[in-house]
């Protein structure tokens, strides 16, 4: 399993010779494994002639001979003349696509890993919490809090009216809340243990929602904001799930991230505040390194030309190039080529599916500077 550290040890490589970056998706819930090996022999058709032929060869043998097929998605690394290649079966879905470049194509992987990295379900009720770890979908620990029995008095014990009520509320029901509200306290305090101790990056409340209530309300402020959803689910729910609830909630939170990032782009566009809008402008930007963050709709394509001297991306061919006087040939995908171009210079990706301003935009970004 890919981790943080893992991640970093990845930033750090970089090599004169292409890198093949693999993301497929293989959710056994949509294709048959048939259908998805289908789908990489094309994607490995169109980057022929990019990537080396020993890289396509190694990521074929791996999927036709190595990889088990048990996991939702697949990224691989492959620059066999560095002997270099990495292979992470992961239990969420990635969304697919190939990328030939001179750094790994990281973007994806990271936002998956801040997406579905390390998060923590806890599972409340009136007298227990059940604590989910989970790292990219797949669970690594499990605790439970156990708390007094929150018991009912029988009938004659205090459980009616007359001499046992106090203000209207029967005895047995005060002693019933406050045994309730003790081991919610406690629970909250086991919560705030645990995570001290494995330090989750997100927070997901889960049990009926009264309970879910009163029990956020029992932890700090500082931790309270940490929660980015609840689930209203039994306190009997299943391991399966939990983990399958609240990779949704995980989800819808990583898309509003995603919408959030566009409509920073098109904000700081429109004001002029290093953002730019478009293929043409975009093009230039990533000529010059400028290139934070670069946004681009899923299904967005556009040819164009490339300076086989210095390597300068343009929709219009010129006679020369500007920059170096060399001369351009014809690309099938500027669009392509760009995000190629960002990671090399060190950039984000975001690649966005259904924002209606991306997706009549095309692309966009935000500058260093």
């Amino acid at each position: 399993m890919i981790d943080e550290r893992e991640l970093r040890r990845l930033t750090k490589f970089q090599s004169d010779t292409p890198i093949l970056s693999l993301y497929l998706n293989v959710d056994p819930t949509e294709r048959t494994s048939e259908e998805y090996l289908l789908s990489l022999r094309h994607m490995l058709e169109e980057v022929e002639g990019q990537a080396a032929p020993a890289d396509i060869s190694a990521v074929q043998r791996y999927f036709e001979h190595e990889y088990d097929w048990s996991g939702r998605g697949v990224v691989v690394f492959s620059c066999a003349a560095a002997d270099f290649w990495r292979a992470y079966p992961l239990a969420v879905p990635v969304t697919s696509g190939i990328t030939i470049a001179r750094r790994p194509y990281l973007s994806p992987l990271a936002a998956l890993m801040d997406a579905y990295g390390r998060y923590l379900v806890v599972l409340v009720d009136r007298r227990s919490a059940r604590f989910f770890l989970f790292q990219l979908g797949e669970l690594i620990r499990q605790e439970t809090f156990e708390g007094k029995e929150v018991r009912k008095l029988k009938k004659g014990r205090g459980s009616s009216g007359g001499p046992g009520r106090r203000g209207g509320a029967p005895i047995s029901s005060r002693r019933e809340e406050e045994v309730a509200m003790r081991n919610l306290r406690a629970a909250a305090k086991a919560t705030l243990r645990f995570l001290r101790r494995h330090r989750p990056q997100r927070l997901i409340l889960a049990g009926t929602e009264p309970t879910v209530a009163q029990f956020r309300d029992l932890l700090p402020k500082a931790t309270q904001e940490r929660v980015i959803g609840t689930l209203g689910i039994g306190p009997g729910a299943t391991e399966p799930e939990i983990k399958a609830r609240s990779l949704e909630v995980l989800q819808q939170v990583e898309e509003e991230r995603k919408a959030a990032i566009v409509e920073a782009v098109f904000t700081a566009a429109a004001k002029g505040r290093e953002g730019i809008v478009g293929l043409d402008e975009t093009l230039s930007a990533a000529h010059e390194g400028r290139i934070r963050t670069l946004v681009i709709d899923r299904h967005y394509h556009a040819p164009g030309y490339r300076c086989d001297h210095c390597g300068y991306l343009t929709t219009q061919k010129p006679t020369t190039c500007p920059f170096c006087g060399g001369t351009f040939v014809e690309i099938p995908d500027a669009a392509e080529a760009v995000v190629t171009k960002v990671i090399e210079e060190g950039g984000e990706i975001e690649v966005v599916d259904g924002h209606p301003k991306l997706e009549q935009a095309g692309v966009g970004a935000l500058l260093r500077y």
